[in-house]
């Protein structure tokens, strides 16, 4: 193909391509045209009869079992129509005929329309209650894919799909469901912190109901997790008082025993923490913030790392102490078993804490 020619092909495509993209820029303007166009009461009961008539047709396809005819019409309804009472429940049968059909993501879109278009419908909490029906099955499904590849959807479309039903529909119970979804969710990501978030929205808005019940054991559970996978014994602290708030606010649950055996193997856990982290400071030559570890541990007698703790501060005694490691004393906060009045810390940090002066 000479030079010619190929400029006369690059040409025509170049002409076509403008033409073809000009012709839909200028068919979305029309449409958008059209939908903001204001139209009068005559022209709205006209169509209203109009649509009523369709809306009659579709119904009875629907009845004959002519489904997918029944589906065309009644998105014809929607489309051309969108301002008619017969608009809104044709959406509503389309987003369900959808959902009978598998196209569950399709489905979950549609009624999301219907929501927001038709914030009045009669069908709005059968809309909800259908999109919460969808999002928990996708979230129970078995098809999980390699990385989430090939999964029905992916983790953070289905927290999207929770979080917009808690944001529709805040008083109705698929909101707390849907915010205890989105903590699972997050769970079972390892997304900790994002989970904890989750269920704490559930206790501060939904105080007094089984979901926020639910929610804060679950905080409790993370709050272990946490614990476990980090060498600070604050963590264990954030345990703690997660535990005693459950069995504070849900004396009568019957997680509220296994919450106080808990607690003491809490402890347990939390002083080892802070004896390691004593003989760790002891080891590295800085004998003044090996005490204040080994002075935590000694205050719960309860435990047997309080006797070890006591030995290694025996064998300290002939090394002199400094002030300013001193005033650290207490720097885990209080003891929430014990009641202690010196002041929390919540700092998530997971390194070994107490920078202190000594070289």
């Amino acid at each position: 193909m000479n030079r010619s020619i190929r400029i006369t092909v690059l040409s025509l495509c170049v002409f076509s391509f403008g033409v073809s993209n000009s012709d839909a820029f200028l068919g979305d303007l029309l449409k958008k045209g059209k939908e903001k166009r204001v139209i009068n009461a005559e022209e709205l009961t006209t169509q209203e009869s109009s649509a009523a008539s369709l809306l009659a047709k579709a119904e009875s396809q629907r009845a004959a079992g002519k489904q997918r005819q029944a589906r065309d019409t009644y998105k014809t309804i929607v489309n051309s129509y969108p301002r008619t009472d017969a608009a809104a429940e044709a959406q509503f049968q389309y987003a369900k005929i959808l959902q009978n059909e598998g196209d569950d993501r399709k489905a979950f879109e549609e009624y999301e329309e219907l929501i927001a278009n038709f914030r009045n419908t009669k069908n709005f909490n059968e809309a909800v209650k259908s999109q919460f029906e969808i999002a928990e099955g996708l979230r129970n499904s078995k098809k999980k894919g390699f990385l989430g590849l090939g999964a029905p959807v992916q983790p953070s479309q289905l927290i999207e799909m929770f979080e917009q039903i808690s944001e529709v529909a805040p008083y109705t119970e698929y909101a707390p469901k849907s915010l205890l979804n989105v903590g699972h969710v997050h769970s079972s990501q390892g997304e900790e912190n994002l989970a904890i978030m989750a269920y704490r929205s559930v206790v501060d808005n939904y105080r007094g109901t089984d979901y926020a019940t639910e929610a804060q054991y679950q905080i409790f559970q993370l709050r272990g997790i946490k614990a476990e996978e980090s060498n600070s014994p604050v963590e264990d602290r954030a345990q703690v008082e997660a535990g005693i708030d459950f069995m504070n606010q849900n004396p009568e649950d019957q997680r509220t025993q296994e919450i106080q055996q808990n607690l003491q193997e809490i402890q347990l856990r939390e002083m080892e923490k802070q004896y390691n982290i004593g003989m760790h400071y002891e080891k590295s030559g800085k004998p003044d913030s090996a005490r204040v570890y080994y002075r935590e541990v000694v205050k719960n007698p309860g435990t047997p790392w309080a006797a070890k703790a006591q030995e290694r501060l025996n064998a300290l005694d002939r090394v002199p102490t400094t002030d300013a490691v001193e005033k650290k004393a207490g720097f885990f906060g209080p003891n929430p078993l014990k009641k202690d009045k010196v002041e929390m810390r919540t700092s998530d940090d997971t390194v070994l804490p107490l920078p202190t002066s000594e070289s």
